[in-house]
């Protein structure tokens, strides 16, 4: 299945990536954790949300992290964060992950 590529006219100046972009740029998550659908919110690292999207080991990353994190509330985009090699935890702005796309990522 084929997405959309046609990136929106705000998409790097402040503005969320969306779950069709992030699929894009990242491919589909090695796991998934929660539920968009789910009404239980969860918390961590002072991020709330109800689902998570894993990606183990990132491909063509230059930075090379362990995990690659994006964090969602229904279908609204709130965070996202990878683990480094050693075992660091850092957060980045929608900005920092959507310039892997202009980096060549994925």
């Amino acid at each position: 299945m084929a997405l959309a590529t046609t990136p929106r006219p705000d998409a790097h100046h402040g503005a969320l990536p969306t779950r069709n972009e992030i699929v894009r740029l990242l491919g589909t998550p090695n796991r998934t954790e929660g539920s968009v659908n789910e009404a239980r919110v969860q918390s961590e690292h002072g991020i709330e949300f109800n689902e998570k999207w894993v990606y183990d080991r990132p491909r063509n990353d230059a930075t090379r992290p362990l995990e690659r994190i994006v964090y969602w509330r229904r279908y609204a985009f709130v965070a996202s964060a990878r683990v480094e090699r050693s075992g660091q935890w850092v957060q980045e702005s929608p900005a920092e992950l959507l310039s892997r796309e202009a980096a060549g990522g994925h």
